[in-house]
């Protein structure tokens, strides 16, 4: 028997795929260690860095969040009639993206070859990954409508060790060279990550169908062709985001020749509690909310829903104060040392501080999107991320070209854009009376606690948060103090924020380290 998708299932669901998306972060941080010891922030750098955004816009186009927006409801309602039927359908699906994307990366090389450059260079040693990571990115959406979110979540960790012993390996040659052959590394880092999720795929195929059916190749069949309006509108929703996310490279690139790579490490933190609690809710979210809608059950579409927001908040503020609190601390301990200089550094935070103003608002879109994919209403969040995107890119323009603010209005551009993405669903979006209380007494011992901190770092360990801006600054670069400076206001950080959050009352917090949390009661 298939288990109920209550909000604690889905909580337990969301962890599974925290700790797997933990494991891959930690390989993923140490992957960029490796890259800003070796290379900084060098132009060289700078454009494989810009180059893969392509990459991950081919991933999220292709193969990931396009695919399960319109593949995970599709897939749900088909099983819901028959098991075999679903089988069958995900079958039909899998071999038609192969043929797809062989297609796609064939066509990527015979276009490239007509140009030159740098980039275009790279482009070309990297589409091989294409084929590989979209497959990966399609596989998940299995997995997870399998209640499989551990494989998927820490697979990537795998392609990251590889990454990692590429840098190592190439860390002597020319810049330049040592791009092309990280590029190339990439083939066989995704060509690994894929290959975790075949066995739970496979296990799923033979349990419906018979070795022969699994190869029995339909190619675009008619049950693939009834999701061609909802993955086109679909495709136009994660396109405006992600070709922005690759425009941003861009706009980096005319703001500063390092500018893409000061957005790249300063945008790897920010996403590290997007991916660990975001990404993780609404992955466990939408196969649920999906199953409830098909079952016409609205009070547990709602109950799951206002479960998820609250989860989140109390998850992603705190993590958004931590970012302006210890941020600066935070990227001189990781990345302050061998190429990676102090200039880098005030850069990169500043980055860092532009991308956490949107933290919140990203991972609330997280949750909310799914709501209407589950409904099988793709225009509403379709229009909200083309909205956005027309916003960021005129953002863009205006910051970099007339107010020549640097790389770091590139990621303020892209919070403020997210807002308003966030402001538009949270209008279209069909929800129930709820009261944000909970949330209240979340949000006050945040704010209380980063200021607190903030001030202890800034007269008790000299931290130059306060300061950043200002030229000729210099950070500390000896380990033992970028630890001082980052675990001291870490731990006074997490030690404040949990007693003010007991004075507070905040259950949204206590709940979630408290032994008893499956029997209180999450949505009020």
């Amino acid at each position: 028997m298939r288990p109920i998708d209550t909000p604690q299932f889905v909580s337990r669901s969301a962890f599974r795929f925290f700790s797997g998306t933990f494991l891959s972060k930690v390989t993923g941080m140490l992957r960029d260690m490796a890259m800003a010891f070796y290379f900084g922030t060098s132009p060289a750098l700078a454009a494989f860095l810009l180059t893969f955004r392509f990459v991950y816009l081919a991933r999220r186009l292709f193969g990931e969040s396009l695919l399960h927006q319109g593949f995970i409801p599709h897939f749900e309602e088909k099983r819901a009639e028959n098991s075999k039927r679903a089988a069958v359908f995900f079958r039909d699906l899998f071999w038609s993206m192969v043929v797809f994307l062989l297609g796609l990366v064939f066509l990527g090389e015979i276009v490239l070859s007509i140009f030159n450059g740098e980039v275009v260079r790279l482009a070309s040693l990297m589409l091989p990954a294409v084929f590989f990571i979209c497959l990966f990115g399609f596989c998940t959406g299995l997995l997870q409508s399998e209640r499989s979110f551990f494989v998927p979540s820490v697979a990537p960790a795998l392609s990251n060790i590889v990454w990692i012993l590429g840098v190592f390996l190439l860390k002597a040659l020319p810049l330049s060279r040592a791009a092309e052959g990280l590029a190339i590394t990439l083939s066989i880092a995704f060509f690994l990550q894929w290959t975790m999720t075949i066995p739970k795929m496979w296990a799923f195929l033979k349990q419906h169908l018979s070795v022969k059916e699994i190869f029995k190749v339909s190619l675009f069949s008619s049950e693939i062709r009834t999701l061609v309006r909802p993955l086109m509108l679909g495709m136009i929703g994660v396109a405006s985001v992600q070709i922005n996310s690759a425009l941003d490279g861009i706009f980096g690139h005319f703001a500063s020749s390092e500018g893409p790579a000061y957005l790249w490490y300063a945008i790897r933190i920010q996403q590290l509690p997007l991916a660990l609690f975001g990404i993780a809710l609404s992955s466990a979210l939408l196969p649920s909310l999906s199953r409830a809608h098909k079952q016409g059950n609205r009070k547990h579409y709602f109950s799951l829903l206002t479960f998820a927001r609250k989860r989140a908040f109390a998850l992603i503020f705190p993590c958004m104060i931590g970012i302006f609190v210890l941020g600066l601390s935070s990227i001189n301990l990781l990345f302050g040392r061998g190429d990676f200089s102090s200039v880098a550094t005030m850069q990169t935070t500043l980055c860092l501080w532009s991308y956490g103003l949107g933290l919140l608002s990203m991972v609330l879109v997280q949750i909310y999107a799914p709501a209407f994919y589950a409904k099988k209403d793709y225009r509403t969040p379709m229009l909200g991320f083309v909205y956005s995107t027309i916003l960021n890119i005129l953002l863009n323009a205006l910051f970099v070209f007339y107010f020549k603010m640097g790389a770091f209005s590139i990621a303020l551009a892209t919070s403020i854009a997210s807002t308003a993405n966030l402001f538009y669903l949270y209008q279209k979006l069909e929800k129930p009376k709820e009261s944000w209380s909970s949330s209240r007494r979340v949000a006050i011992p945040t704010l209380l606690v980063g200021g607190i901190v903030m001030a202890f770092g800034h007269w008790g360990l000299g931290d130059l948060s306060l300061m950043l801006g200002s030229k000729d600054i210099l950070f500390p670069r000896q380990l033992t103090e970028q630890a001082l400076h980052f675990f001291s206001q870490t731990g006074l950080y997490f030690a404040l924020f949990f007693l003010l959050c007991k004075l507070f009352q905040a259950e949204d917090i206590l709940n979630l380290y408290s032994s008893k949390v499956a029997q209180r009661k999450s949505i009020s």
